[in-house]
């Protein structure tokens, strides 16, 4: 397999930037689709907003919080979309779906119409992800996949960075119109587009298997080696999957687990409560900084976080994990201390320690936990089944996200905001010891070595042994 890194470095790299470029602009719509609700929340709940909507308290909680379980929906529902239309077309329904959703956000006459845009934009937003997730994994060089998965969990960062700055600055009923504007370009482009070799190959195009391999990888690439390992890895589970086998097969179970409990820890070390609570968390006494200011401080060094492991394609998936799990456990540990003991509220000098450690929380986060559960959708999958392991996975995630946003003003007011920073610095802990035990190391590895990490072969992952 060694074989394929090796000939992968006389590939062209020209289709495949732009390849990744394109399949990313859909996620950037996503990330600003996900800020509508805290751009829009606001001016709903102003009872002089003059649009004759006002909403109540307990209207705005649904209102950002359906956002999540939608998500989930969307996530459940591209591992059919996937596996039938293929990657491009999911890819491209989704956005036209956005495009629709925008447009009910934007002439909604009622909060029940609202409510139904942000359920259609919600669900087309989580068909998105695992779309570009596997599109970037299955097209990229072996070496770049760590790279390339690190930009699909930053672009919708970058995205909600985009919604939070733009959408401030512009008429609520305007913004869902800007927000989709990366889609629509992808829209114009997506005709140069071929779906992934693997798709073609899965579904017996095995002539248009090489005509996208070709036109990925150069003309004067050889392509043989690379498509002889898709169609080895495809015949040998059989093109029809019994449904019933695969939640029995030890190469699916076992990453499925691994993968959700890495998500779980994602969702619940602190990044999607401070994300989407900014505006009501970031208030701080002595501090000049507006909460949105600080919010897009905050942001940014998420961004900035995730576009550093582009810069360290050297470092393994697992240890980046477990480094980044203690360094954010140790965050919320201070913050936590600092909010219990009122150091910062007390002592004018480091009135503004809470807003440097939630800035060093981002960029931690971004490094280490933040794209690695990410990359990973598109590695630990068996071919046949990587689909239906992306779908459960990031879906999981999202019920987590969910209950940790409904759940957060209980938890806050049981344990104030100290508790729940070492509740999340604990999780943060458990997640860096489970990857420690039992996250193996994908990186630089072909499919081929990738299926046997799972399935009782250790040999496939000799940096674990």
């Amino acid at each position: 397999e060694n074989s394929i890194i090796k000939n992968q470095e006389g590939a062209s790299r020209t289709k495949l930037v732009f390849s990744t470029f394109l399949a990313l602009l859909p996620g950037f719509t996503g990330g600003a689709a996900i800020s509508y609700a805290a751009v829009a929340l606001p001016f709903y709940l102003d009872p002089e907003n003059g649009s004759g909507m006002v909403m109540t308290e307990d209207q705005a909680s649904w209102f950002v919080s359906l956002n999540s379980p939608m998500q989930m929906v969307g996530n459940l529902l591209s591992g059919i979309l996937l596996d039938k239309f293929g990657r491009k077309r999911t890819l491209i329904g989704s956005s036209l779906v956005v495009i629709l959703a925008s447009a009910i956000l934007s002439f909604a006459p009622s909060y029940e119409v609202l409510l139904a845009g942000c359920l259609l934009n919600g669900s087309a937003v989580g068909c998105v992800r695992p779309a570009i997730g596997l599109y970037l994994s299955e097209i990229s060089l072996v070496r770049w996949r760590g790279t390339l998965g690190s930009f699909n969990a930053l672009t919708p960062n970058a995205g909600y960075l985009y919604g939070i700055m733009v959408g401030s600055l512009l008429p609520v009923r305007i913004f869902p119109w800007i927000m989709v504007g990366p889609s629509i370009v992808f829209l114009i482009f997506s005709w140069t587009l071929y779906d992934t070799p693997l798709w073609y190959m899965k579904v017996g195009r095995s002539l248009e298997a090489r005509q996208s391999m070709e036109w990925l990888r150069g003309q004067d690439y050889k392509i043989e080696a690379e498509l002889k390992e898709l169609e080895t890895l495809l015949s040998s589970d059989g093109i029809k999957v019994d449904k019933i086998g695969l939640l029995r097969k030890r190469g699916f179970v076992l990453p499925v687990l691994i993968l959700c409990c890495l998500f779980f820890a994602h969702a619940s070390v602190g990044a999607d409560t401070l994300s989407y609570y900014a505006l009501t968390l970031f208030i701080f006494p002595g501090v000049s900084l507006s909460p949105s200011v600080i919010t897009i401080f905050f942001q940014i060094s998420l961004s900035v976080g995730m576009l550093a492991t582009t810069l360290l394609p050297q470092l393994g998936r697992r240890p980046q994990f477990i480094l980044g799990a203690f360094s954010v456990a140790f965050h919320m540990v201070l913050l936590g201390f600092d909010n219990y003991l009122g150091i910062s509220s007390t002592i004018p000098a480091l009135n503004y320690l809470p807003v440097v450690l939630l800035i060093s929380f981002g960029l931690n986060f971004g490094i280490g936990i933040g794209t690695i559960p990410w990359t990973l959708t598109g590695e630990i999958f068996p071919q046949h089944l990587r689909t239906y392991g992306c779908a459960i996975t990031v879906a999981a995630r999202y019920v987590m996200q969910f209950i940790q946003l409904k759940l957060f003003f209980l938890t806050a007011s049981s344990f104030g905001m100290s508790g729940v920073y070492w509740i999340q610095g604990c999780v943060a802990v458990i997640g860096g010891v489970f990857a420690f035990f039992l996250l193996p190391e994908t990186r630089n590895k072909t499919f081929t070595e990738l299926e046997n990490i799972f399935e009782g072969n250790k040999e496939g992952d000799p940096e674990k042994n």
